[in-house]
């Protein structure tokens, strides 16, 4: 096994554990993944980076806690969910396409609604998100499908493969599907697996990172952070939106846009 899977399942081992446990000292997970201390460390240093947990001084570790959680839906769940507002956010975000894009585009029922909105422009879509693979799209569309580990609960492909296709490509824009939007914790995910794709997506985009997100996921926290707003451009949400939280997004340098 290549040694980059190894320490991305080692990693996510130690969220999992994190996950049940709340809180766990260094020697413990130094003995539950038969590695040294210093390299659970510096698991520990790479995960709180990209915002999976915090540290506290001495031998405890604990994941952020916030006063809402939100669980994983099942994406059939997720579907049947404000599908009208989803529906208005996917055609306010088309418009931000254009003909000859390359556009990543994530998981989740509201990107599917942006798949579904896209017509008469030919262009490539690259995407983890495999229920596209049922959607009759418009013929124009060159949808390219990553490959990887599948998650049934969330249809979403991911781990190292996914990651080292993305690689390999650059995007006109980077469109996001999010579990919750917040000014402190940025965007965040149900799913650990699917933070490192959309943090990929990101990385390798030359124009937009545009969110799409109903008022549901408004000031809403999920267990892991995908990003923070300073990598966002765009958010598309619904006239739902507090218009004092869309004013703070505003504030802090990213444009609105309320469908």
């Amino acid at each position: 096994m290549a040694s980059g899977k190894i320490v991305g399942i080692r990693r996510d081992r130690i969220v999992e554990l994190l996950s049940r446990k709340g809180k766990v000292s260094v020697e413990e997970l130094s003995a539950e993944l038969g590695v040294s201390e210093v390299t659970v460390r510096r698991d520990l240093a790479l995960l709180q980076e990209s915002g999976m947990l915090t540290r506290r001084h001495g031998e405890a570790l604990v994941l952020p806690s916030s006063p809402e959680i939100l669980p994983e839906k099942e994406l059939a769940e997720k579907d049947a969910i404000n599908m009208n507002e989803k529906r208005r956010i996917a055609e306010a975000a088309a418009a931000l396409v254009s003909a000859d894009d390359i556009l990543f585009m994530n998981s989740g029922s509201t990107i599917l609604c942006l798949m579904r909105a896209i017509r008469g422009l030919s262009l490539r879509i690259i995407t983890n998100n495999a229920a596209a693979i049922d959607e009759r799209l418009d013929p124009s569309i060159d949808l390219m499908m990553l490959g990887g580990e599948y998650r049934e609960q969330s249809r979403s492909l991911v781990g190292e493969f996914a990651l080292n296709t993305l690689r390999d490509i650059w995007s006109s824009h980077t469109f996001l599907g999010t579990n919750g939007v917040s000014l402190e914790r940025g965007l965040t995910t149900s799913v650990y697996q699917e933070c490192s794709v959309n943090q990929a997506m990101i990385r390798n985009t030359h124009g937009k990172v545009i969110v799409l997100a109903d008022s549901s996921k408004m000031d809403k926290v999920a267990n892991f952070v995908s990003t923070p707003l300073s990598s966002v451009d765009v958010i598309v949400t619904d006239d739902k939106c507090p218009p004092a939280f869309a004013q703070r997004l505003r504030d802090a340098g990213i444009e609105v846009i309320i469908a």
